[in-house]
């Protein structure tokens, strides 16, 4: 236990001078708090046999990434494909329509280090292949096996957005940003448009 101390100022007629009384604090330390209260951790979903190992090669923003990939499947090899993340919506900070969003930064730099330039991942694909733009859309692993997209709505880092009618993993994402919007992380504390 710690002690907080307050300082009163005495009236001159009663002690005449400062009085210190203390007060015990209690420390919570984070491994103390209740499981109860706890955010459950997801639990893990392996990397599928049917996703196709690739190779980073960078990151555009918060939700697409470039991948290269390294054996046979539904990405041609050695080239790069712009994947955009399935199920999944970060701020905005490359339209040059529109300013920087709330969160914009901290997505593509989450975005950055779940998936370093040069590193191995694994892409797995849902009923469609292309959005409207052309973009592959996607589901992605790290070389740590960690599902990068619900990892980003996990931490508060990006909203659901369902592409119809690709929903493989829908509901576990609409569970992390449940999780992510009760605890307050991220763009739902920080941003206002996203309360």
């Amino acid at each position: 236990m710690r002690s907080r101390c307050v300082v009163a100022l005495a009236g001159a007629a009663a002690l005449g001078g400062l009085v210190a009384a203390c007060e015990p604090v209690p420390v919570v330390r984070p491994d103390a708090v209740p499981a109860a209260s706890r955010t459950p951790a997801p639990t893990p979903l392996a990397i599928p046999k049917d996703a196709q190992r690739v190779t980073v090669s960078w990151v555009t923003d918060g939700d697409t990434v470039a991948l290269r990939a390294v054996r046979r499947g539904v990405l041609p090899q050695a080239v790069d494909t712009h994947v955009r993340l399935l199920e999944i919506d970060t701020p905005e900070s490359k339209d040059p329509d529109l300013p920087v969003q709330c969160f914009a930064l901290r997505a593509t730099a989450a975005t950055e280090r779940l998936l370093p330039q040069g590193s191995t991942a694994w892409v797995q694909t849902d009923r469609e292949l292309h959005d409207r733009y052309g973009r592959t859309l996607g589901y992605v692993w790290n070389e740590r096996g960690v599902f990068v997209n619900e990892a980003l709505v996990r931490r508060g880092l990006a909203r659901v957005l369902f592409y119809r009618p690709n929903d493989r993993h829908l509901e576990r994402i609409r569970a992390a940003e449940s999780a992510a919007r009760s605890a307050g992380r991220g763009l739902w504390s920080h941003c206002p448009d996203s309360r």
